[in-house]
């Protein structure tokens, strides 16, 4: 594999963190070859922070995990059958995987061999921004020629688009979720149709694999572009299957980006009917957290007390109430910029008091404690939250 180019050096000052360095040493050493790929690369040529650090190395996993070891660098066996370990060095959480060409694949799932031949592990990764490998000393490798695609923002499918759909049909949504990372990106017509010709093997995902992927598209900067594309080859309505359509999204996220915010709940819940129970039946098809679907649930929820004037005594006090999700929510497309600026840094108060200071104060357990205690908050309120805990007990 030949090397396309080498990078300035301060553009991949990263490779310097010390647990990164003894890492790349260690597997590099004898017969062996480590270099980085994927994501982090890409990030690195993009000039934006780096995420999760992936190393592709041309060791079998279990020498991997014998060399790394030897080096007191700490491993553990994350994916041994598919070629993965994690290792920590330094503080560093690194994937380290083996070289890999598909024997045989299913879906999701693939038999695999390992290999000492990078430009096959290169050919079964799914897109050529994708495909980059970096040594350690700042050479870039390109063997799937993804850099004209970098450079033009452009997301192409390795090889053959349907075949790489079939093989894994994540790879749909992949395809659209890297064109969201791109503010200028443009989507490759071949692997555009492949994927709407393709649509119907979403339905064969999981629901955590379908939230993973969309909360990382709706994260980024042109989610605005790229979900109406989704929508209009009904690829969305595959994710989504009752979904509110487009235009409450593409209001909200101008707005929100407007005002600097951005909230990934608050982005799908705009593509969700604002529909408490059909919130909820979304959020289990998408196996989401009970945080997160109580959160989508909170937000397709009417607030008649949200409506009207409201000054910033009556946002206290519906922050409190409410949350600050579900204000905030309403602010972007009905308040004003000061109102969302004061709701998104108010620091909503905590009440002073609980059941034990009323025992330790004199008080009798039982059902009344509750019932003082809630009254007791009552006054704390219309104080607008400045009563302190000795204040409060002194009430009769």
């Amino acid at each position: 594999m030949q090397p396309l180019k080498k990078l300035e050096r301060a553009k991949v000052a990263w490779l310097d963190r010390p647990g990164l360095k003894k890492l790349l040493e260690v597997l590099n050493a004898g017969d062996g070859a480590a270099r980085l790929v994927g994501g982090c690369v890409r990030d690195s040529l993009m000039d934006r922070p780096i995420g999760d650090i992936d190393v592709a190395c041309s060791l079998h996993p279990e020498e991997t995990m014998k060399r790394l070891e030897a080096a007191g660098i700490k491993v553990i066996p994350t994916g041994l059958k598919h070629g993965t370990v994690t290792a920590v060095s330094k503080g560093e959480v690194i994937e380290v995987t083996a070289l890999r060409r598909d024997v045989e694949t299913y879906g999701r799932h693939a038999d695999v061999a390992f290999t000492d031949d990078w430009l096959e592990d290169a050919k079964r990764r799914d897109l050529t921004v994708n495909a980059f490998y970096l040594d350690g000393d700042g050479t870039l490798y390109d063997p799937c020629n993804g850099w004209p695609d970098i450079e033009a923002r452009h997301v192409r499918f390795i090889g053959d688009a349907v075949q790489r759909i079939r093989e894994d049909a994540l790879r749909i949504l992949r395809f659209f979720r890297f064109a969201a990372q791109f503010d200028e990106a443009t989507l490759d017509e071949e692997g555009l149709t492949a994927c709407i010709a393709e649509k119907d093997l979403i339905s064969g995902l999981s629901g955590e694999r379908l939230a993973q992927e969309m909360r990382k598209l709706l994260s980024y900067p042109a989610a605005e572009r790229i979900v109406p594309v989704m929508s209009d080859c009904r690829i969305l309505d595959m994710v989504l299957p009752d979904n509110a359509g487009i235009d409450t999204f593409l209001d909200y996220i101008r707005r929100e980006k407007q005002l600097g915010l951005c909230s990934v709940t608050a982005r799908l819940a705009t593509l969700l009917p604002r529909d408490e129970e059909r919130s909820r039946k979304m959020a289990r098809h998408l196996r989401l957290s009970g945080k997160e679907t109580a959160e989508l649930a909170c937000l397709a929820r009417e607030y008649p007390e949200l409506e009207g004037e409201l000054t910033e005594r009556d946002l206290r006090r519906l922050v409190y109430h409410l949350g600050r999700a579900v204000v905030q929510f309403h602010l972007v497309g009905h308040g004003t910029v000061e109102q969302v600026a004061y709701v998104r840094h108010y620091s909503i108060p905590v009440f002073p008091l609980q059941g034990r200071d009323l025992l330790k104060n004199g008080e009798e357990p039982g059902p009344e404690l509750g019932q003082r205690l809630k009254k007791l908050e009552q006054f704390w309120e219309e104080s607008d939250y400045t009563m302190g805990r000795e204040e409060l007990l002194k009430i009769e």
